[in-house]
């Protein structure tokens, strides 16, 4: 039923999972051809690590859980999906142009659809029927408006500061700053304020959102350290991309662990 319902979105997740462990592995092997500063490309070294080893085989292994029937599984599957998205937007933007160009746009492109054919079959009322009437809610909702505040006060900040006379930005800094404005700030608060209303796609786009966020912090925090230790050049936020780290892994298992996998709630 689950294999013929999302036969396009599984056959472009398996597309992203095969291009994305291609393009991680040519990065790891071939890293003279980033074309980007020393701190740069300790990023993307981590980055591409972190997506070969994490991100491709929870994508793999989500997809094949949900097949089987894993309410939860499908819930991890699109966040995974999401991660692709976010990830893949920065090495489009955020990478001088370099010869995994094509590769770039042809996984941002597959798991924009992915992503768009999935929440096209994806049953929100069953998934949300299926959370616990007890799901701590409140918390994870106070937990995501903190996360957006967190993240979001310090690039506004900047933003605001550089309008009134202040410091330059750089271009890596901008394409920081407006992706995680988009893809990631306003995403935490609309999903919170839909969870904390209890509207079914709450349900669905805090943990897809959430899911990521346990992803990229991992790869900011070692990143910071590699640099640190190669170059001498300290990001003054890993603390706090820390902390947000480790309570996205609890806030993400306090909403796993209500779910129901073999029926739905009497009520929500």
């Amino acid at each position: 039923m689950f294999k013929n319902k999302f036969k396009l979105p599984i056959i472009l997740s398996i597309m992203v999972a095969v291009l994305a462990g291609i393009t991680s592995i040519l990065g790891l092997v071939f890293p003279e051809l980033y074309r980007d500063n020393d701190v740069i490309k300790v990023v993307w070294f981590v980055n591409d690590l972190v997506t070969l080893f994490l991100g491709v085989p929870l994508l793999l292994g989500a997809l094949y859980l949900a097949i089987r029937g894993s309410i939860k599984a499908q819930l991890i599957w699109i966040g995974t999906i999401w991660y692709m998205i976010y990830n893949y937007i920065f090495y489009l933007y955020g990478a001088a142009v370099n010869k995994f160009f094509l590769l770039y746009v042809a996984l941002f492109i597959l798991s924009v659809y992915a992503l768009i054919f999935t929440f096209v079959k994806v049953d929100i009322k069953d998934i949300a029927q299926r959370f616990n009437p007890r799901t701590p809610v409140k918390a994870v909702c106070g937990f995501m408006f903190f996360f957006a505040f967190a993240l979001g006060v310090p690039w506004v900040g900047k933003c605001l500061a550089f309008v009134f006379g202040g410091p330059t930005p750089t271009v890596a800094e901008g394409v920081i700053f407006a992706t995680d404005l988009c893809f990631m700030i306003s995403v935490l608060i609309v999903s919170g304020i839909l969870l904390y209303k209890k509207q079914p796609w709450g349900y669905v786009l805090s943990i897809m959102v959430m899911i990521k966020g346990i992803f990229y912090p991992i790869i900011l925090i070692v990143g910071g350290i590699l640099a640190y230790i190669k170059l001498g050049v300290w990001d003054e936020f890993i603390p706090v991309y820390s902390v947000l780290w480790a309570a996205c892994i609890v806030f993400i298992w306090l909403l796993l662990k209500n779910i129901q996998e073999d029926g739905r709630q009497k009520h929500i």
